[in-house]
């Protein structure tokens, strides 16, 4: 088994990674790994500093049903509630939180990329080397 490339979360929002691979990889997680994944996930989201606006187009864009309890919990409560909240849900939940926080992750971490890191910056999650072809075929 390929090691997992680093970081993992950011090349995901970076879209360097499919997001079939993503979904595959994120089941294979137990339970305990998936929560911590979201818990991850909604830290570089915090980081990634989105507005309102932000989260309800990244809500739109989610390949989750609209009807999914992540996505209603993002629609309707501040982030940091929706946060919590999300950490709570039953693990059946977990694949649609996974899915929810990285469209919000991918759309907040995009806009930061193209407004305040547009003429390079020194974040070392937005000058990721390219991925060997090698990654996914093993």
């Amino acid at each position: 088994m390929q090691p997992l490339p680093g970081h993992l979360l950011n090349r995901l929002a970076q879209q360097q990674l499919p997001w079939e691979w993503a979904w595959a990889w994120f089941a294979a997680l137990p339970a305990a790994a998936q929560l911590a994944r979201l818990t991850e996930l909604a830290s570089y989201i915090q980081q990634a500093h989105p507005t309102p606006a932000l989260v309800q187009q990244a809500v739109a864009e989610a390949p989750v049903k609209p009807t999914a309890t992540p996505l209603v919990l993002l629609r309707v409560h501040p982030l940091p509630q929706a946060f919590t909240r999300i950490q709570q849900l039953p693990a059946t939940e977990y694949p649609n939180a996974f899915r929810a926080l990285l469209s919000v992750f991918r759309v907040a971490d995009d806009h930061r990329r193209r407004t305040q890191c547009q003429h390079g910056c020194s974040h070392e999650w937005h000058n990721l080397p390219p991925l060997p072809p090698t990654v996914l075929t093993a």
